[in-house]
């Protein structure tokens, strides 16, 4: 019976993931890419670099105390937390929000590898180049990843972690049902899947938005800042080597990796109307967390947050905080 009822639910995904590419298909431009998709951002006077863990990690700094780190997700920048940064800073922290491996102007990362372990040395590396011996750590989609990888391996670094939107591991390893609310996962393993994301000047991420952003309609200038990343030559290819990598992994070290707990206090923020993750997700990965733990969830909110809510996500980051000790 089991059998049958995976068949079922592989053979929906199968179709869903068709239908999805069916759709998107529509939606590619033809021919040689456009020279104008084709031009790598602009460094603004803020962005500082460092190096670490062989990157070039380009970051944005507000605020002095004790150090907290933002990671952003997809297709995002580290401007998208810019209104939560500041928040934090004026709580009283050194508030660093990176661009993750693969955005510029980070680099790329030189052996294509954007898996969730080595995401989360990034996050483990950053610490130490920045000076601190630890720090909080906050990631948003693909950055929870990290920091949720970063919690689990690292522990003696990570004092406080903040995730928002995307759950632990634990909830999705070894259960491809996952893939009915996020078929994107194996839509951008198609041969098109560049060609998608950059047709019609990045069309494909105004569509993330429209169906995943709640109410929010995302203001030009952040489009524009997501856009300018991934003109760069090659940052297609990178962020999109993300979702590549998930399915080059071990199954037995996935699930190794999912089984190891996270004991630091732990803040789980979600949005309501997140078009990828539903709330039980987050109650599935629920075991996980051995320390204080508390789960917030945004009413109205989609997959964006700290864009769709900014005020409401910078003070319930802020309440957990506390002080800076």
């Amino acid at each position: 019976m089991m059998r049958w009822i995976f068949r079922i639910v592989g053979g929906v995904i199968v179709l869903a993931a068709l239908a999805i590419g069916v759709v998107a298909a529509m939606t590619l431009e033809f021919g040689e890419r456009p020279a104008a998709s084709l031009k790598a951002v602009e460094i603004a006077a803020d962005v500082k670099f460092v190096e670490a863990n062989g990157i070039r990690f380009a970051y944005l700094e507000e605020g002095q105390g004790p150090l907290v780190l933002l990671f952003h997700g997809y297709p995002e920048t580290a401007r998208s937390w810019s209104a939560v940064q500041r928040r934090i800073a004026a709580a009283g922290y050194r508030v660093v929000a990176p661009y993750m491996r693969g955005y510029p102007p980070t680099s790329f990362a030189p052996d294509g590898d954007y898996s969730a372990s080595t995401l989360g040395k990034d996050v483990v590396a950053l610490i130490d180049a920045l000076g601190e011996q630890s720090a909080v750590v906050v990631g948003h989609d693909w950055g929870a990843s990290a920091v949720y990888s970063a919690a689990a391996n690292n522990p003696q670094k990570i004092t406080k972690l903040v995730a928002l939107s995307v759950p632990h591991a634990r909830a999705i390893v070894g259960d491809s049902s996952f893939l009915l609310d996020a078929p994107h996962f194996l839509v951008y393993q198609l041969p098109v899947a560049e060609r998608l994301l950059w047709s019609y000047d990045f069309a494909h991420v105004d569509l993330i938005y429209r169906r995943c952003a709640g109410s929010y309609t995302p203001p030009a200038d952040v489009l524009e800042d997501v856009k300018a990343t991934l003109r760069t030559p090659g940052a297609s290819a990178a962020v999109l080597g993300y979702y590549w990598t998930i399915f080059k992994s071990d199954p037995a070290a996935a699930e190794a990796a999912a089984a190891k707990p996270i004991t630091m206090p732990t803040l789980i923020i979600g949005g309501a109307k997140d078009c990828v993750v539903k709330a039980t997700r987050f109650e599935k990965a629920r075991p996980t967390f051995t320390g204080p733990y508390q789960y917030v969830e945004l009413a109205g909110v989609g997959h964006f947050p700290q864009l769709e809510a900014p005020g409401e996500t910078g003070e319930a980051i802020v309440r957990f905080l506390g002080p800076p000790q």
